[in-house]
């Protein structure tokens, strides 16, 4: 709320740092940040799949549709101009973003958020009956998702377009940046869906991992602030693999980010290439073994800073956990093949332990609450459970009546009621292979 209806002036543009005591009318002054700005309207599609209040949705909703509208109109008084003035789904003016310095042009950091906060802007506008909206939006993402893999595709990842991107200042032209796919990684972890082809996201996080994962930094040259020694591995924020380094490229691109590094992995994993994505893991960790570096604390722009908190993530990618409020729908589908996997679960008003157990022809699935209260309608789960036997409340043992049907590519299991859990109580499910 803080974002949209304090820090969002009357043009749309979001102030990206709150100014405290909030008071009315009071906001920073500073240029709006692209990427903040459309990662925050795909954050508050996510909280409202979280928590499935829909008046809590339509009282905020005017002013995410003119945060996201915004950019294509532009600030009322500013320099700089619109940031999609032709609604063509590509980010072409002056971007403001988290490396602390403006892009110029389309890229794949601005434009992929902005691709997602177009696909969070069209679900939610058809939730509050604005219909026009939505179809206009679906119109420019599918342009610009189209318009990506047509401008920025290289054949292995996605880069900024070629320009006089290595002659400005703080651009990085044909570099493999890892942030590049963000917006990406916020709509797998929202359950918005892919943005652009498949086999193009795979190929291209597949290439973050192959050209900026060093398992040592031995050779590397950082002119810019050390979280790494040359002994111990990383993440880059940006690399070359192909050559043409800017002269001078944004600041940071030699130095490695938790925050950065936590989201990559977490995005290796939902696209399948889970030892990728642990390797990764272990390599930070490693960083931050209690010996070399304060194991609770992983510096950037300052101690205990909030990027790493991207490392929750990695719980969502591994166990396959999503929760839809609206359609009170959970998902876990873990992503390590495994004759028992067992992981922590929180949708935002009840927690506990979720289970799936194989032997043989046999499955188990369940869902135990620990705290709170789960009304859960709809199952989503891992596609190899096939015929569905049971299901049942414990310790009650209390059966109950689901259906069973095949949906985008996963086995979704329908309770002709919805199913109450309070702690203690578990819902257990009985599956043939």
């Amino acid at each position: 709320e803080t974002d949209f209806l304090v820090n969002t002036r009357p043009s749309g543009d979001m102030a990206f740092r709150t100014l405290v005591p909030i008071a009315a009318n009071v906001v920073w002054d500073y240029k709006p940040a692209a990427d903040g700005q459309m990662g925050t309207i795909m954050r508050l599609y996510r909280d409202w799949q979280i928590c499935g209040d829909e008046e809590f949705l339509r009282g905020i909703w005017p002013k995410v549709r003119q945060a996201l509208e915004f950019a294509w109109n532009g600030p009322v008084a500013s320099s700089g101009g619109a940031w999609d003035a032709d609604r063509d789904g590509l980010m072409e003016g002056e971007q403001h973003n988290t490396y602390d310095i403006e892009f110029y042009g389309p890229n794949p950091l601005t434009t992929i958020l902005y691709l997602g906060a177009l696909r969070a802007g069209e679900e939610m506008a058809q939730a509050v009956g604005e219909t026009v909206a939505a179809q206009e939006y679906r119109r420019v993402f599918e342009l610009g998702s189209r318009k990506v893999v047509e401008k920025l595709w290289n054949g292995e990842y996605f880069a900024q377009i070629e320009g006089n991107e290595t002659e400005r200042a703080n651009q990085f032209g044909q570099g493999c940046l890892a942030d590049q796919l963000l917006g990406q990684w916020m709509a797998h972890i929202s359950g918005l869906g892919y943005l652009l082809p498949e086999r193009h996201v795979h190929r291209a996080i597949a290439a973050v991992y192959k050209h900026n994962f060093k398992p040592t930094l031995q050779g590397v040259v950082n002119t810019a602030r050390v979280f790494a020694h040359r002994n111990e591995g990383g993440v880059l924020v940006c690399t070359w693999p192909r050559g043409g380094r800017p002269k001078a490229p944004f600041p940071y691109v030699d130095e490695v980010w938790t925050g950065i590094e936590y989201q990559v992995a977490a995005h290796l994993i939902y696209e399948g290439l889970v030892e990728e994505g642990l390797r990764i893991v272990s390599a930070v960790r490693a960083r931050h073994d209690g010996e070399r570096r304060n194991p609770y604390n992983e510096p950037e722009c300052g101690d205990h800073y909030a990027r790493g908190l991207s490392s929750w993530s990695l719980l969502l990618a591994l166990s396959g956990f999503r929760w839809s409020g609206p359609e009170a729908t959970l998902r876990f589908v873990p992503a390590v093949p495994s004759n028992r996997f067992r992981s922590f679960f929180c949708n935002g008003v009840a927690w506990g332990v979720a289970e799936e157990g194989r032997s043989g022809k046999r499955a188990l699935v369940s869902f135990r609450v620990e705290g709170g209260i789960l009304n859960v309608r709809r199952l989503r789960l891992s596609p190899t459970l096939v015929r569905l036997e049971r299901c049942w409340v414990e310790p009650s043992k209390t059966f109950l009546r689901g259906s069973m049907e095949r949906r985008k590519g996963e086995t979704q299991v329908e309770f002709s009621n919805a199913v109450q859990l309070n702690p203690g109580q578990a819902l257990v499910l009985s599956f043939s292979r």
